[in-house]
């Protein structure tokens, strides 16, 4: 079961000092931690409502620091801890400038960027990038065949519905040959079809072990139809437990034994949910780290 430490809002912890990062993720790899993670939006709009996964944590005018630069300033203070994105909104990059961006920091870093990769659920940021947010799933597929060519064999030439272009070179290359590509998406047919033929795994969006065990059926299926022997990596959180005092960290590691069972392989864990303190941090992680390994 590998071990992955959400950044997510920790900050707040230390004064919203975002270099504080660099000391959090030194602490979560020296608990042998395998990954740790960062969240992204560009921008963010007013409707928050419009969030379908619950009441948005944040009000709009939050910090949101992009995620490959926050990487790439972990990576330089960093030595064996992997590199995530939870999840990276692809079609709000270019696929040129984000197999470029990619591709260095994964150089940077000798090879530790993970990249979790969906289309988001704000219109808002679309409008704002001038990108169509009605034809977000055409412009994330077609963003991840250019940038898993553009890794390959150089120069490529490509012509789609949203991308056209010709004798083209992206160099470097990453460190990593096979650069692990996780996919935040809803899990469907044609979803798992896809994932089974560019990437390595799904982030559930939910922790409910029905749900992760029905898109693990679907995506497992899909890589035996592409001839895959691997299990796919599935990177999900465990449902969260409380008691009268509130968000309950040992409880919430009961939970494990289930959510093995029902296909997750990978846990990822937001301390934010556990720590009020630096101390209460350091504790938090310690004690993931010592039910885990």
């Amino acid at each position: 079961m590998k071990l992955v430490c959400g950044l997510f809002g920790l900050e707040n912890l230390y004064g919203g000092d975002i270099t504080s990062y660099i000391d959090i993720a030194k602490m979560a790899e020296d608990f042998g931690f395998d990954s740790i993670s960062v969240t992204d939006h560009v921008v963010m709009g007013k409707n928050l409502h419009k969030y379908p996964f619950g009441n948005f944590p944040l009000p709009s005018d939050s910090n949101w620091y992009e995620p490959l630069s926050i990487l790439t300033m972990i990576a330089s203070n960093t030595k064996k801890i992997k590199l995530a994105t939870a999840i990276l909104i692809a079609p709000l990059r270019s696929p040129a400038l984000l197999a470029k961006t990619a591709a260095t920091l994964d150089t940077i870093s000798q090879g530790r960027l993970e990249l979790g990769l969906g289309t988001g659920w704000q219109e808002e940021e679309y409008h704002a990038s001038g990108i169509s947010f009605k034809n977000r799933a055409s412009i994330f597929w077609e963003t991840i065949d250019i940038i898993k060519k553009l890794w390959g064999a150089n120069p490529i030439s490509y012509k789609g519905e949203n991308f056209e272009f010709e004798d083209i070179w992206c160099v470097p290359k990453p460190d990593q040959k096979d650069l692990p590509l996780f996919f935040g998406l809803k899990m469907n047919d044609e979803n798992a079809k896809k994932i089974a033929t560019y990437g390595h795994g799904w982030i559930p969006i939910k922790t409910s072990t029905d749900f992760i065990n029905e898109g693990a059926k679907k995506l497992c299926e899909a890589f035996k139809e592409n001839d895959r022997e691997e299990y796919p990596r599935i990177r999900g959180q465990l449902t969260t437990e409380v008691d009268e005092n509130g968000p309950n960290l040992n409880l919430t590691i009961e939970n494990l034994e289930k959510s093995a069972e029902a296909g997750l392989n990978e846990v990822e864990f937001f301390p934010i949910n556990f720590a009020q303190s630096p101390d209460d941090l350091k504790k938090s992680l310690k004690e993931i780290s010592r039910n885990f390994k």
